[in-house]
């Protein structure tokens, strides 16, 4: 019995989806509406879920994947470097650059960088925030809906924020960082680092390379990023409805579905139980495979027998 287990739902072997970070309601709502129509799911990461009522949130990203992108979306402070904290309060206009300066928040500081005065905290503040985050998050959209992080900005050096988050239980972590087409497409093979395949700057080129990538077999991964403020400031929002017109409603080249949904169908076929002539799918998740050519549908907790 040969047993082809490299399918997505619809016996596809490639997924389609999406990575959208900040949580701006405006323009996350006019990003939604041009890709809706399509049928292209992805992944919001929020930091904060009291900008609006629950309900107005659950609406608006219901059929989306939610992922915690910490509560003030800060940068953490590097333990590498020394830092002189200022006692006089902060005023960007007579403050100096080499200085922190306090923030309402314990543990939280005003610190310049190239684009200006940004959000920095110790190790321990910022996982507080993450942690915040994450009880917020949990309250609009159910315990155990928010599953992964999303670093702010970029991946923080300190390891102490590393080690809490795996400890924590996140089951995926989100870098920044177009790989269009580096990794063939593959799902991602460390998902306590993985990143995206291309942002709006180069969406559509991408997306056509992954549209012509020959079927070898096995399991392949687009996911695009990176704001909606980002077709917004460089007015492209065509390239967003030109994308779903060309890869959307179709079904039968492409599985639709959030990050976190991605991740749990490859972990289902994982646990696929083959025997010489039985395949048993011990899981929630219904999963489409093959066996000596013919399609299977195999229902949660079902054995099939040749």
């Amino acid at each position: 019995m040969k047993v082809d287990k490299n399918y997505f739902p619809g016996w596809v072997r490639k997924s389609f989806t999406f990575t959208n970070d900040d949580g701006n309601i405006v323009l996350d709502t006019k990003f939604i509406n041009i890709l809706k129509p399509y049928g292209i799911l992805g992944t919001f990461n929020l930091c904060d879920a009291k900008r609006a009522e629950p309900q107005f949130l659950r609406e608006l990203y219901r059929g989306y994947g939610i992922a915690n992108h910490c509560k003030r979306h800060p940068f953490a402070l590097d333990p590498d470097e020394s830092y002189t904290v200022s006692d006089e309060e902060f005023s960007p206009e007579t403050a100096d650059e080499k200085l922190l300066y306090k923030k309402e928040l314990e543990g939280e500081y005003y610190k310049h960088i190239g684009r200006g005065w940004r959000t920095f905290c110790t190790a321990d503040t910022y996982c507080s925030l993450v942690k915040l985050a994450q009880e917020e998050l949990g309250e609009v959209f159910g315990a155990g809906a928010v599953k992964s992080y999303v670093w702010p900005f970029t991946e923080q050096k300190d390891p102490r924020i590393h080690k809490f988050l795996k400890d924590y239980g996140f089951r995926s972590i989100r870098r920044v960082g177009a790989l269009k087409d580096t990794t063939g497409f593959a799902l991602p093979a460390d998902r306590m680092a993985w990143s995206y395949n291309a942002t709006d700057a180069d969406l559509l080129e991408v997306a056509e390379l992954y549209e012509s990538y020959p079927d070898d077999g096995e399991l392949k991964f687009f996911c695009f990023g990176l704001h909606s403020h980002d077709y917004e400031n460089a007015n492209t929002w065509w390239k967003l409805k030109e994308l779903g017109e060309k890869y959307g409603n179709r079904p039968e080249s492409y599985y639709y579905a959030s990050v976190d949904d991605i991740f749990d169908y490859e972990d289902a076929l994982g646990e696929l139980i083959i025997n010489e002539s039985s395949v048993e799918n011990p899981t929630d998740i219904t999963l489409y495979i093959k066996v000596d050519g013919e399609r299977i549908v195999l229902p949660p907790r079902y054995k099939f027998e040749k």
